[in-house]
């Protein structure tokens, strides 16, 4: 009796399960998924510089100013803070717009 021969699924670790796949994927489907994964980069990141940690200053009292970042009086955190604060709005909005300008055109 003959038998079939059976297709062997090669197996993937869980690494690579969420991996772009050649074959499946389409590249619009990466985009996409790029897209909203930036988007939500971008969000998080405005948010936390419109709020940052530690919240404000209420009031002009004690020697500091209404509206100052709390998290400023520590200067060298509050830098590392900023730094990578502005470089990861600025890349997430750089790829953001890198993958939406011209789309769509020939």
């Amino acid at each position: 009796m003959a038998t079939q021969p059976q297709t062997q699924r090669v197996r993937r670790s869980s690494v690579f399960r969420f991996g772009y796949d050649e074959g499946i994927d389409s590249t619009n489907d990466a985009r996409n998924v790029l897209l909203i994964v930036t988007a939500l980069i971008t969000t998080v990141t405005f948010q936390a510089g419109v709020t940052p940690p530690g919240g404000v200053w209420q009031e002009n009292k004690d020697g500091h100013k209404a509206g100052r970042a709390i998290y400023s009086s520590q200067k060298g955190p509050f830098y590392a803070f900023l730094v990578c604060y502005t470089l990861a709005f600025s890349t997430s909005t750089l790829v953001l717009v890198s993958l939406t300008y011209n789309h769509g055109r020939i």
